[in-house]
């Protein structure tokens, strides 16, 4: 669907054209996104060109988080004269000898590392309270501080009579005007900036920009470039912006888009590791970017922050025992009354298909249809060292189910606590707090301390209550019953044809949250998180699925990855791989180069 100008973010790569202002070069990407709202993350002058990364919509946001970047740029530097303003737009104020190829070869490397510089008079600073460049053309003299800046690389590009084209890498807050001064000081003469390109802006680059070649675009086709360059951020972009990623588990959307206090547990990756940085950006479980949280350690322990949140409509709302107990409730749902079918639902098989069916017809009779459920298998938690694993992760099973049409999942981090409230309790707190009006259940459902409340007794409270109670029979497949036990032992036997069979879906892993590192261009490695159940270890044929990198035609985006993955406006995110498992450590071996990280999930036929 193409997207409303109301919902459209992403970052562009724009070419700067000389004569313009960074301000006014926006105008072309406000026309071809129909938006406002788009920044960009470092001022070029006016007689400069080359890269501006312009941010729209949303990620308009990460402007002050991704300012920091360094820059390479193309400077042509004038010998000779030097002007007010150190660049073409000023008056000559003063002149000098024009210096040898040899002197400025030899003055360059006094520029490297760490040095202080003096910016120019003619600048945006601020003194007291007014931009210096304001204050000069008022007459008034500016002394600027000198301020540190680091040069990674310079080097003289070519040189003729009184210019010389030289290339810098440099940190922000780097001006060249001042640097083109300071070269000619060094060899007792005086300079200006003759034109300045940028090529390189942090992880970006000019080449990969729109309008970076000769060719003069029309309006017309320069607005349509703009809008097929559309980048979406990725984890992979945001890696390449110097964040670490985080992906936001399924249950504390809601509490993310309402700014509840931050904590490890809501997240898939582990956010307590020193290894992880101060920045992250955080992603919604489908891929989508959330934001950026930050961290900071205070004595033993890390602090999370909100840096800021970009919200998204849940087609499932995520609750917790905690909320319902309490009266947290969405009040239209419980004027309406819900329909609810209880269960650990590891897999979501033929079985419990039965289930959802029961529930969700009841929308037809005006009840919402809901699931209660568990952050894992009840089964972990009564044997956990004696456990295997779930079939699905928790986001898995949630997407499931939203997937089945349920508006709304109660999930329960089982607790000692929770496991002591009596089945009367439990389903009166239903009644009392949802308005529970249905309820569909298997002929072996128990629930209440110590699952002492059978199916019997739970119709006599549904009586006493004023809800009503559907019994569903098991299902049978291949003249045994379905069940996530079965389903659990054909994964450890490798019939993962039958687990299809039972699921209607490959038995899939979930790797948000893993850690890949790369062995060569073909193969990369992580150890196993989370409670999901593994295959024996072997190596098996799967189909690995990726994040979405959407547009991101760029080299530097893209690196290592076959040409095959670069066409069209979507990008290919599956991929056919070896995956050998042991002792927990999973290798994926592809036939064609791709980028490491980044798996979304791996399937097994």
């Amino acid at each position: 669907m193409k997207k409303t100008n109301a919902d459209i973010s992403g970052i562009v790569l724009l070419a700067k054209q000389p004569g313009k202002t960074s301000f006014s070069s926006l105008s072309s990407v406000k026309r071809a996104l129909g938006t406002t709202k788009v920044g960009h993350t470092g001022t070029l002058d006016s007689f400069a060109s080359g890269l501006l990364v312009v941010l729209v919509g949303k990620l308009t946001h990460l402007v002050p988080h991704i300012t920091n970047f360094d820059k390479t740029y193309e400077a042509l530097i004038e010998f000779g004269s030097e002007t007010d303003t150190l660049d073409p737009t000023g008056q000559v104020i003063k002149t000098g000898k024009l210096p040898t190829k040899e002197e400025i070869e030899s003055v360059l490397p006094n520029f490297l590392g760490e040095t202080d510089q003096i910016p120019p008079a003619y600048s945006a600073l601020h003194v007291d309270g007014k931009r210096a460049s304001d204050l000069m053309r008022e007459g008034k003299s500016v002394e600027l501080k000198p301020r540190k800046i680091t040069i990674s690389s310079i080097k003289l590009l070519d040189f003729n009579e009184k210019y010389a084209r030289i290339e810098v890498s440099c940190s922000k807050g780097t001006y060249i005007r001042s640097l083109a001064r300071d070269i000619a000081s060094k060899c007792g003469t005086v300079a200006h900036l003759k034109e300045l390109l940028r090529t390189r802006v942090g992880p970006f680059f000019l080449k990969d920009a729109v309008g970076s070649d000769s060719q003069l675009l029309s309006d017309d086709k320069m607005e349509a470039e703009i809008r097929n360059s559309l980048l979406d951020m990725t984890p992979e972009v945001a890696s390449l912006c110097g964040m670490d990623t985080a992906v936001l588990a399924s249950r504390y959307i809601s509490d993310f888009n309402n700014g509840r206090p931050l904590k490890n547990k809501m997240f898939i990756s582990d956010l307590n590791s020193e290894n992880s940085g101060s920045e992250i950006a955080v992603f919604y479980p489908d891929g989508k970017f959330g934001g950026v949280i930050t961290k900071k350690q205070d004595k033993n322990r890390f602090l999370l922050n909100y840096g800021f949140v970009i919200h998204t409509e849940q087609k499932m709302k995520i609750y917790s025992w905690e909320q319902i107990s309490t009266g947290r409730f969405n009040s239209d749902f419980k004027e309406k009354g819900i329909a609810l079918t209880i269960g650990s639902f590891d897999g979501s098989h033929l079985g419990h298909q039965s289930l959802f069916r029961a529930v969700i017809s009841q929308k037809e009779e005006g009840l919402v249809p809901g699931v209660l459920t568990f952050t894992r298998s009840l089964r972990g938690y009564k044997n956990p060292t004696e456990y295997e694993g779930d079939i699905v992760s928790l986001s898995q099973k949630l997407d499931n189910l939203a997937l089945y049409g349920f508006e709304f999942a109660v999930v329960v981090d089982f607790s000692s606590e929770f496991g002591r409230i009596e089945g009367h309790d439990f389903l009166s707190s239903l009644v009392r707090n949802c308005n529970l009006k249905y309820l569909a259940e298997g002929v072996d459902f128990h629930c209440g301390y110590k699952g002492l409340l059978g199916m019997e007794e739970i119709k006599k409270i549904a009586l006493e209550l004023n809800f009503t109670v559907d019994t569903i029979d098991s299902v049978f497949f291949e003249g045994e019953r379905v069940s996530s036990s079965r389903l659990r032992k054909c994964v450890l036997e490798k019939n993962f044809s039958l687990v299809q069979k039972m699921l209607l879906k490959p038995f899939e892993l979930d790797c948000t949250g893993f850690h890949w590192r790369k062995e060569d261009d073909k193969i990369i490695f992580a150890s196993k998180k989370g409670r999901q159940l593994l295959p024996p270890n072997g190596t098996y044929r799967t189909m690995v699925s990726f994040f979405n990198l959407k547009r991101a035609s760029s080299e530097c985006l893209m690196t290592g990855l076959d040409e095959t993955y670069k066409s069209g406006e979507a990008q290919k995110t599956m991929a056919s791989a070896d995956c050998t498992l042991e002792n927990g450590i999973l290798r994926l071996a592809f036939s064609d180069n791709l980028i490491s990280g980044y798996v979304r999930s791996i399937k097994f036929f």
